[in-house]
């Protein structure tokens, strides 16, 4: 077989329907004439990083790699970004272009060092050759799914022998974590056991290693208070009272990890990457790690690391009981806390509002897709979730422009899912062009635009800072009615009632309704100031 025909047999063996990018007269057309043969269709899109998104979401849907296709050079470089967000995110995508000829140190249309273009952002970067392009492709999908998860890149070179590169890969199952070491886990216990405020921080590697039960008996029997990783909304259920809130590195007063952490006498660490998190670790207390993988960096300082799985680690440390944090102060600092993301009274429409509507529309099966924006803490200290996977916001990245691709990859992988998606007008205005792609593919759900007329985040950000405000508002945009124009749903919504009448007939509608939620400016803005710690001198709830 031909290697756009293996690209595209393999993708169908491993799940996909679909893969995402832009075609070029080249390599990429080839194999969207091989997936037409094999029943897979190419997805075109208005920008590359979308496609990457897109790919890595669907992917991550079908418990595997997604695929996304470009061309060379500018190509290419237009899907660094979406790259960038598969690594930022942990998602799954590997995404093959077309190049110039191989090892040719030569100036031509399109031509770039690719390998230095995605260097920083992929675990894996290769040119094909015929000999071994098939096993090159089931390493690029190791990559990208295996561990943590991330992006690949293989490079189709213009020079390309490409006749018979042999059959579709075998894909190799991923070595399982090592068995952790007694003497280690022995040092951790004799920490546990002494601790009377232990805090458990929880990553994405316990879902990833399927060990949520036992990180919940291991809290039960230690008593810790539990804090998640911005990527592990649902790791322990968040209507447990134990769950004291979501960790984003916000150290200081006036935060959740900044309360619960002045109480702490023992932190410990259990699957947490410490990509997660916006600052360096600032605590002298205590440390366990619990790490899946010898190569993982930790996150702290550790007194004790105990390499190795995370599922056989809490098992044996779930023998050590302790009485641990009260509760009664775990619910202290969240009720202290939970006063910054009280709705302004004086609002007429509110960013609780909508977080509030969402909450009671979306079935407890259903999906979130978000991105950053003002809103974003909102959605991590008002909306509980019971499970993992449930939440498909923005962590690591923080990244803006997200959402809409995210639920095009998410909602195309389970079209019959129940999916709400949470965006910003700033990050809307860069993905205009993909509405299209709702309608011409016959999706459904809303689209929830959080419409402030301004890059809201930045905007409170130079109050907070006392900067003059300058240079961050938008010109008012009706997103409602540029939906209508690419052949979706629209509607305007001024007041919580409007919208929450929106929102219910959205979730019912066969297609994709836009809903620019127009909420207040001032509250909004000020609101985030409030959600990050940063409180004006004075300040008293309304």
């Amino acid at each position: 077989m031909k290697f756009a025909e293996i690209l595209m047999q393999d993708a169908k063996s491993r799940g996909l329907k679909h893969v995402f990018g832009i075609p070029g007269s080249g390599f990429p057309m080839d194999a969207m004439e091989a997936g037409r043969k094999a029943g897979i269709e190419l997805v075109h899109v208005a920008h590359e990083s979308t496609a990457a998104i897109a790919a890595a979401y669907y992917g991550a849907a079908k418990g595997t790699a997604g695929l996304a296709l470009g061309v060379k050079g500018v190509g290419a470089g237009n899907m660094v970004g979406g790259v960038a967000n598969a690594h930022f995110e942990r998602m799954p995508v590997v995404c093959v272009f077309e190049a110039g000829p191989a090892g040719a140190d030569v100036d031509l249309v399109q031509v770039a060092d690719h390998r230095q273009m995605f260097g920083s952002v992929t675990k894996l970067h290769a040119i094909l050759e015929r000999e071994t392009a098939a096993q090159t492709l089931a390493d690029a999908v190791a990559a990208a799914t295996q561990g943590r998860p991330g992006g690949a890149v293989l490079d189709f070179p213009s020079d390309f022998d490409d006749g018979d590169c042999g059959d579709i890969p075998h894909h190799s199952t991923e070595t399982a974590p090592g068995k952790p070491d007694s003497s280690d886990l022995e040092a951790a216990a004799a920490l546990i056991r002494n601790a009377k405020h232990p805090v458990v921080v929880a990553g994405a590697d316990i879902v990833r290693e399927g060990a949520m039960t036992a990180l919940k008996d291991f809290v039960d029997a230690n008593g810790s208070a539990v804090l998640v990783s911005m990527e592990a909304r649902g790791v322990y259920p968040e209507s447990d009272p134990r769950w004291a809130g979501v960790m984003v590195g916000s150290y200081g007063g006036e935060s959740v990890e900044g309360e619960i952490g002045k109480r702490a006498d023992l932190f410990i660490m259990v699957g947490v990457d410490s990509l997660m998190t916006h600052a360096p670790w600032p605590y002298k207390t205590p440390t366990v790690e619990l790490v899946q993988r010898a190569n993982y960096r930790t996150m702290s300082n550790p007194s004790v690391r105990v390499d190795g799985s995370l599922q056989e680690s809490l098992t044996a440390l779930t023998k050590v009981h302790n009485t641990g944090f009260p509760i009664e102060e775990i619910d202290e600092v969240k009720t202290d806390i939970l006063r910054y993301f009280a709705r302004p009274n004086a609002a007429r429409f509110a960013i609780q509002d909508i977080v509030g509507s969402c909450f009671a529309a979306l079935p407890a099966s259903g999906q979130v897709v978000s991105e950053t924006g003002a809103f974003v803490r909102m959605l991590e200290h008002l909306w509980p979730f019971e499970e993992a996977g449930h939440y498909l916001g923005t962590s690591g990245g923080r990244t803006m422009g997200l959402m809409i691709p995210a639920a095009i990859g998410a909602k195309l992988a389970n079209p019959d899912l129940p999916i709400i998606g949470i965006g910003a007008d700033g990050s809307t205005l860069m993905r205009l062009g993909e509405l299209e792609v709702f309608a011409r593919l016959n999706l459904a759900m809303p689209l929830v635009i959080v419409n402030d007329r301004a890059l809201g985040t930045m905007k409170s950000r130079q109050k907070s800072r006392g900067m003059q405000e300058y240079g961050l508002d938008l010109t008012p945009v009706d997103y409602a009615a540029v939906g209508r124009a690419c052949g979706l749903n629209g509607v305007v919504a001024e007041t919580p009632e409007q919208f929450d009448a929106a929102l219910k007939a959205a979730m019912t509608s066969d297609r994709t309704t836009v809903i620019d939620a127009r909420i207040d400016q001032q509250p909004y803005w000020d609101g985030f100031a409030l959600s990050i710690g940063a409180i004006p001198a004075g300040w008293t709830p309304e």
